[in-house]
């Protein structure tokens, strides 16, 4: 008995010496990250003009689904609102044609890509075409034409929204420039109208670039001023160089 004893002791003592120890950061221990609702996650604007852009209006708007299940898209539509000046502010208006009600349904984790029909095929993979089929003297005020200046908006149907499409009631979740947030000017551009632009991550000429909506971007935003950000740090939105088109992430999450 006394043999046991004194091992219970001797068990006893190294335990309690022992310094070392496992801490669990359960902080750590966290499931994916899911997005509140469908975001604007990549948008491609280009000037047709430009002798890199081929003559083609590769213009797009991608939707991303990162919430935790399937999304009907008949709640959604995308509207268009391009600005002429620099400091004019201007309420969000759709009138008809600058709008488009979506339909059927998006998987989680899925995009959805609605394209100009002036894109380049071969490179561009959409879902859905959408807007003029000018190209030239085009009005710029009507889709798909995104120039630096063109507004895209992400609204979702709301008994309690303000905007009226076919009967229907919306409201604004997501957008991409505003006509309520002043705009800059550039040069360099053939027409007036595409040197008014909005900057995005500091950056002051965004014709013809490809956006990327960051990973750690999950819920959809009204507040244009702070989404464009200053800075890359403090925008929402990352870019490819200017005239360097990136189209090779259409249709797939955020790299």
């Amino acid at each position: 008995m006394k043999r046991y004893i004194f091992s219970i002791l001797t068990a006893t003592a190294l335990l309690a010496s022992c310094t070392s120890k496992i801490d669990f950061d359960v902080s750590a221990i966290t499931g994916p990250v899911v997005a509140t609702d469908l975001l604007l996650s990549e948008i491609s604007t280009a000037i047709n003009t430009d002798p890199l852009a081929g003559g083609n209006r590769s213009h797009y708007v991608e939707l991303y689904n990162g919430t935790a299940g399937a999304v009907d898209l008949s709640d959604y539509a995308i509207g268009y609102q391009a600005s002429t000046d620099l400091t004019t502010l201007a309420p969000w208006t759709f009138p008809t044609g600058n709008f488009l009600q979506l339909t059927g349904s998006l998987a989680k984790g899925k995009c959805y890509v609605i394209a100009s029909p002036q894109v380049d095929a071969t490179v561009v993979k959409y879902d859905i075409s959408w807007g003029t089929t000018s190209t030239t003297s085009a009005n710029a005020s009507v889709p798909l034409q995104l120039s630096g200046n063109s507004a895209i908006a992400l609204l979702k149907k709301d008994a309690a929204g303000t905007y009226t499409l076919n009967s229907i009631k919306y409201k604004i979740i997501d957008v991409f420039g505003s006509p309520l947030v002043v705009r800059v000017t550039t040069t360099g551009a053939t027409s007036a109208r595409n040197n008014i632009i909005w900057p995005v991550a500091g950056e002051m000429d965004t014709r013809n670039r490809t956006f990327f909506r960051k990973k750690t971007i999950t819920s959809p935003t009204t507040d244009w001023a702070t989404a464009q950000g200053t800075s890359t740090t403090t925008s929402q939105w990352d870019m490819s160089a200017d005239r360097v088109w990136d189209y090779t992430n259409i249709g797939l999450p955020t790299k």
